[in-house]
């Protein structure tokens, strides 16, 4: 990367678009991002193969994900009912 690229890329001024080109399609991801952060967090999460997923034990379909906290959303939303590491909210020091 030239150093006006890596300039542009921790610029907090967006777009960020992720290059990456993925394998299954061999095209650019193209994914957009408003800040510089997400984009980096967004390649170690999505296109890292050696980053371990996270799979929901319940869905009868593999279902993986890139993120606990990703697993955590799926569990509330899908999964309302079952107990699960994490499912209670800390409570902030105003509560």
């Amino acid at each position: 990367m030239s150093s006006a690229q890596l300039m542009a890329r921790n610029s907090q001024a967006g777009p960020h678009v992720c290059e990456r080109i993925n394998p299954t399609t061999g095209k650019p991801c193209n994914t957009i991002f408003s800040r510089p952060y997400d984009l980096t967090r967004h390649e170690d999460t999505i296109h890292n193969i050696k980053k371990q997923k996270v799979r929901c034990a319940l869905c009868v379909e593999e279902k993986t994900f890139s993120r606990n906290d990703a697993l955590t959303r799926h569990m509330r939303v899908v999964h309302p009912d079952v107990d699960f590491p994490g499912k209670h909210r800390r409570r902030g020091a105003h509560d």
